[in-house]
């Protein structure tokens, strides 16, 4: 297993990403910096379950898009089976094809915003970690 402390920092550093899009989205429609948030949410949602992966000793192939991530979270844990990716366009995409392209529309980086947060619920719930302790 990872030592707890790296573990832990990279929680931190993904909360805070995760902290950073939601205020962007929070700001008026007119002034949100979609692509912002498209990135903060896509590579928190990637490094939650990296984390958690990582947290079991499960291979996590850094090049595995978000699909396959996701499946690797749900043989592991099937807590993970709630989570929808439908929503999200660059799901089916490894980390090198996801370059360069984002989501441009408030909703569809809403919507991918709601599912990082869903996965760092589980995560933390799974590593027995409070929010409060990343603080």
């Amino acid at each position: 297993m990872a030592e707890l402390t790296d573990i832990l920092n990279s929680l931190k550093t993904v909360l805070n990403h995760l902290k950073m899009s939601e205020t962007e989205l929070n700001r008026p429609n007119e002034d949100v910096v979609t692509l912002s948030v498209c990135l903060g949410a896509r590579q928190s949602l990637s490094t939650l379950m990296r984390i958690y992966l990582l947290s079991k000793s499960i291979d996590k192939n850094d090049g595995k898009g978000l699909d396959e991530l996701l499946d690797l979270c749900k043989k592991a844990d099937a807590d993970f089976n709630n989570i929808d990716l439908s929503g999200i366009l660059c799901k089916g995409m490894n980390t090198a094809e996801c370059d360069g392209k984002y989501c441009l529309s408030h909703e569809r980086v809403s919507d991918c915003l709601k599912i990082a947060n869903q996965v760092k619920i589980i995560v933390l719930n799974k590593l027995s970690i409070s929010e409060s302790e990343l603080d």
